[in-house]
This record gives structure tokens, sequence and C-alpha cells, in this order.
């Protein structure tokens, strides 16, 4: 997520070797970082700034002991990235839990409407709000587990599609009035597919220039 979006990248690099005087802490000038953070460091800059070699590492950590071991030489299977849904689910709790601080906007929102539309505040409230907890929980949890098997590179049009076809098939099987429920169709859609495009930073699937892209035609 960080070498992704800059933040680990080239500047911070040489900002951090030289606030910490690393080239007083050790006699060689070898620099090794671990193989993802290439996407925002340049190599050739940081040995020209600070005379330190980057070299890159394994992916995991857990291959550390015997990339040493190896003196330094990495096997093929050390490069391979792996993102199985094991890996998908421990990331959920870090998507979820930002994403439900929206949730106690939306209920005032909804209690203003309802207060101006029916003078009172009644327990449909809560029934109203549902649609919207489902939408979060569909772009922060739904999308990381289905996301091998979503049809389109784009996150945030996975996310949207998504939406769709859940609230669709709701919508459906709870025989809702439609006319009531196309403002939701509206509204969830692009709510998921805000919160999916999210998972840009923590996901394998990604790059920095992709994001960009995205979110050039996406946010419009």
């Amino acid at each position: 997520c960080a070498a992704g979006k800059g933040t680990f990248g080239t500047g911070e690099l040489i900002n951090r070797i030289r606030v910490t005087k690393l080239e007083r802490l050790t006699t060689h000038r070898k620099l090794l970082l671990p193989q993802l953070a290439a996407p925002g460091v340049a190599a050739h800059l940081v040995k020209e700034a600070t005379g330190f070699n980057i070299k890159y590492g394994p992916v995991y950590a857990r291959d550390l002991p015997e990339y040493f071991h190896n003196d330094g030489r990495v096997k093929p299977g050390m490069r391979r990235v792996h993102f199985p849904l094991r890996d998908r689910l421990a990331l959920i709790p870090m998507e979820l839990i930002p994403a439900l601080k929206y949730l106690p906007f939306i209920l005032v929102w909804l209690i203003l409407v309802q207060i101006l539309r029916d003078h009172q505040i009644s327990f449909k409230i809560v029934t109203e709000l549902i649609p919207y907890f489902a939408a979060i929980l569909c772009g922060s949890a739904l999308f990381q587990i289905l996301l091998p098997w979503l049809p389109f590179r784009s996150f945030i049009v996975n996310g949207w599609l998504l939406a769709m076809v859940l609230m669709i098939t709701a919508g459906m099987i709870f025989a809702v009035d439609w006319y009531a429920f196309l403002p939701l169709l509206l509204i969830l859609p692009p709510v998921t597919a805000y919160l999916a495009v999210n998972f840009t930073g923590s996901s394998t699937f990604t790059s920095l220039s992709g994001v960009k892209k995205e979110l050039s035609w996406g946010i419009p």
C-alpha cells in the first residue's frame, strides 16, 4: 500500500537514512528492501543521494532466513505473490471498521428525512438503515472475498456491479416496491464502488498508475 501510493518512496527512504544517520551505524552500504517496495523506490536515486545500494529481498518475511542462508540469493518461489482467501479475510476488519463510521451520519440524515416526511420518528428508521449497512458490508467485506472471481479489472466497476446484482436480487426476493426502491439503486452502488476502490491499497492486483487512471474517470 505504502509503496503503491508513494509514501514508501524514494524521497522518504532517503530522508529516513539521513535522519537516522544510518551510515554511522553500519560499515557496509547495502540496504535490503521487501520486493513489494519496488514500485515506490528508485534505487539509483537512493544510491546517488546516500551511497546505499538497494537490494530487493523476498516477498514474504518468512523466507528471510532461507534468503540469508543462501547468501542473498532469491529462489523463484520467493518472488511470487500470493493473495489467497485467508489473506483477504484478514484485511476485512481494516476495511470494514473505518467504513462503519459513515453509519451515524447516514442515520442522522434518515432521521431528518423521516421527520420532514412523517413528522415523527419510528422504528421504521432501522429498516431504512439496513440497505446502507448492506452496501457498506458489500464494499468492505463481500467484495474482498469475491475479488478473484469478479469479471472486470476495474475495482469501481466491479463494486458497482456487485451492489447492483445483490440489490436487484434482494428486491426480487422480498418483492419490494420498485418505485420506492429506485432511489436506493441510484445511491447505494456508488457507495459500494467507493469502498471497493479503497481496497486497491491492500490488494496485489493493482498498481499506482492503474489506480490513478481508474480514479480519473471513476470519481466523476
